[in-house]
């Protein structure tokens, strides 16, 4: 890491983070709980990212290498540092709080606690709080606020960490695109908490359910997940799900009432129409195992969309699914939503690209003189794209299975494997068979925090750092 520039940047990134520290302090006050699990923390970040802001730079440019640095330094750093208020609060052990701050910031959403209503309340916010810093990124949120290079190469931070394949300016600045994206980030939360409060949910527990949501975590405050909350509240979220799996950008285009540029989207046809179908195959195949067909229909959408946006809330048991369910709903779990949202997966986007080039490859056998050009949203797309998702898609089926192999070892059954390594790779948090990795031995915890860490940032960031770290 030659480049000075990148510990300046993580620098900054650690004392933002120590910033947004203040609140979980304030409700350690409000509910007369030890602030010193959050202060201790925020103090030892705040001089840490003091300390590398000040070292003077003479090239104050980021390339796309520096990029991707910056981001995974970034993200590792403060999961360590998010896990030292769970590890003070001597809720777990360091590994398993290193891999609840990873779950949380990732917006996985899988758990080591057993009991999480025993938890104090500044510790169910934190870990609801990191999904909603997580949900769109730390960098971004930075990025947001914190002048930067002089170059305006930003977007390789950007690019880094928006999940994706790449993330596309809606306006001319980035800094200004980010803080519309932000406007409906926050907008969809307080959309959210509006509406679960209207259907009788306390304001506090609503605040971490819609954190949870919009950042397409999981995290709650209850052993069950959202299994007591009303039919209407559980309608309330489900919604948020499907909208948070949404391309923020459309979004912004809607606002701007370029209507045609919004609903032109191929991905979003797509994620629509796989929606619909998933939901009524789900629910023809489980409606018999509930009391009534609205109670069907309702666990049918919510389980769906859950999985679908890698969100990972339950309001029943879905062991009970059968296997077709149990297929489909895995295969959902690894394609998830958009890019360009806060939904875990290897997104709709890439998985569109894939077909496209296998039709295109199979038409070239077929009529070998043809030329085929692939597009997506009427633009043609360069090998260079194409190559590079079949490399990255290449690359997570093969990081999958040696994570599912460093899980063997444990001694579990394959189904426990697989589903354990899906669902924290993917992001999601919800899978069958497994309520909580307080079991998990600590190798296991390492191997699928690492694997949070690889899913969330889609591999290449974390490949070019300890790459980099290799020179």
């Amino acid at each position: 890491m030659k480049n000075k520039i990148i510990y300046k940047y993580v620098g900054k990134v650690l004392i933002t983070f120590s910033i947004l520290m203040v609140l979980p302090i304030i409700v350690c006050l409000v509910y007369k709980e030890n602030i010193s699990y959050f202060l201790y923390p925020a103090i030892m970040c705040f001089l840490t990212g003091l300390l590398l802001s000040r070292i003077k730079v003479e090239k104050k440019y980021i390339y796309a290498k520096d990029g991707f640095i910056i981001v995974s330094l970034s993200w590792i750093l403060i999961s360590l540092f998010g896990s030292i208020p769970l590890s003070l609060s001597k809720s777990t052990d360091v590994v398993s709080s290193i891999f609840e701050a990873i779950s949380a910031l990732t917006t996985t959403g899988s758990t080591v606690f057993e009991d999480v209503e025993s938890l104090a309340h500044s510790i169910l916010f934190w870990r609801s709080y990191m999904h909603f810093i997580g949900g769109m990124g730390i960098i971004t949120f930075v990025m947001a606020i914190v002048p930067l290079s002089k170059n305006d190469k930003s977007m390789h931070l950007l690019n880094a960490e928006m999940p994706g394949n790449n993330s596309e300016k809606i306006v001319a600045s980035t800094k200004k695109m980010l803080l519309y994206l932000y406007c409906i980030y926050f907008g969809l939360t307080i959309s959210e908490i509006i509406l679960l409060g209207l259907g009788g949910v306390k304001f506090f527990d609503s605040l971490l359910i819609s954190m949870s949501t919009t950042s397409t975590g999981g995290l709650t405050f209850m052993n069950n997940s959202l299994a007591t909350l009303s039919s209407y509240s559980k309608l309330i979220v489900a919604i948020f799900m499907f909208l948070s799996g949404v391309n923020f950008n459309i979004y912004f285009l809607l606002i701007i009432k370029k209507f045609k540029n919004a609903f032109k989207s191929e991905e979003f046809k797509v994620y629509v129409v796989m929606a619909i179908i998933s939901v009524f195959f789900v629910f023809i195949n489980t409606y018999k195992l509930y009391n009534s067909f609205l109670s069907g229909a309702l666990n049918s959408l919510f389980h769906t969309l859950s999985i679908m946006t890698s969100t990972g809330f339950s309001i029943s048991n879905i062991n009970v699914y059968p296997s077709s369910c149990r297929v489909l709903l895995l295969f959902l779990m690894l394609v998830s939503a958009c890019g360009g949202s806060t939904c875990g997966g290897f997104k709709i986007s890439r998985l569109i690209l894939m077909f496209k080039t296998i039709k295109r490859d199979i038409l070239k056998i077929i009529h070998p003189n043809s030329i085929h050009v692939i597009k997506v949203d009427n633009k043609s797309v360069s090998d260079e794209v194409i190559n590079s998702n079949n490399t990255f898609l290449f690359l997570y089926a093969t990081l999958i299975v040696i994570i599912m192999f460093i899980v063997s070892l444990n001694g579990f059954n394959f189904d426990v494997t697989l589903n354990s390594v899906f669902s924290t790779f993917a992001n999601t948090g919800l899978c069958f068979n497994i309520y909580n990795y307080a079991d998990f031995s600590s190798l296991s915890k390492i191997a699928l925090s690492i694997g949070m860490l690889l899913g969330r940032l889609e591999i290449f960031p974390l490949i070019v750092l300890f790459s980099d770290l290799r020179k």
